[in-house]
């Protein structure tokens, strides 16, 4: 927001209620054991609020704009990890919900997930318009879908009406990881003329859908032939890092 510019009375408010919400993550954060996965939403609302400088940053960028935005959902997916692996780690859980215990090797397998996402919303972008509330939507259904394996769907539905939370804590965590990536890129691609026809939004999310099992797939054939091992898991409590 530039100085001296004028806000609109909704405006205004829509922005006051989006930094309210920035404080849904503080009873989870300060209770035992602490949540460290939710407060990835105040990240992004963070980021929302403080959108020009991440745009003029973005735009500094002497990458091809589709390999930076990549390259920057491939960052939010670490930090995503890094954030999900501690909280399992302050929890003591002991079948932690990760690519694996190990924080070295939760990371070195993250693009099995997040590489999907770097490789199909690029792609995406360069046929159809998408807004930062049509990507966030469409990413927090795919994480209720997909996350453990369907799991938290079938959780979900088994304990309503309950289970709406456990989807909004899903919804908000995996539109909050794709959020921090878009936002630096969204007014640049919304500057080209494209497509905004409704058919794009189930289209995207069957292809982040299909992507990820082709990046799971391609990024395990890597690791095969470079000959990167990796290890049984083991409690997290006693082998922390690796």
């Amino acid at each position: 927001m530039n100085a001296g510019e004028v806000v609109h009375p909704r405006r205004r408010m829509a922005l006051l209620l989006l930094g309210l919400s920035a404080l849904l993550p503080l009873p989870g954060l300060l209770a035992a054991p602490h949540d460290t996965m939710l407060p990835i939403y105040t990240l992004f609302v963070a980021a929302v609020l403080l959108r020009r400088p991440l745009e003029a940053a973005a735009g500094r960028v002497r990458l091809p704009r589709g390999w930076a935005f990549g390259l920057l959902v491939l960052a939010s997916g670490l930090l995503t990890e890094t954030l999900a692996w501690l909280s399992s780690y302050l929890s003591r859980a002991p079948e932690p919900a990760l690519l694996h215990p190990q924080l070295a090797y939760d990371l070195l397998l993250s693009p099995v997930v997040y590489g999907g996402w770097a490789l199909a919303w690029p792609l995406l972008m360069r046929r159809w318009r998408f807004s930062l509330a049509e990507v966030f939507v469409i990413q927090g259904l795919y994480g209720i879908l997909l996350e453990q394996d369907g799991l938290i769907l079938r959780q979900g539905l088994a304990s309503m009406p309950w289970g709406l939370v456990l989807w909004a804590y899903v919804f908000l965590v995996y539109g909050s990881a794709i959020g921090l990536a878009y936002l630096p890129f969204e007014q640049h691609y919304a500057s080209e003329d494209r497509r905004g026809d409704w058919a794009r939004l189930p289209i995207a999310l069957g292809a982040t859908l299909v992507a990820t099992v082709v990046a799971s797939l391609s990024w395990m054939a890597v690791l095969s032939l470079l000959g990167v091992s990796i290890p049984p898991p083991r409690p997290i409590v006693e082998a922390p890092l690796w």
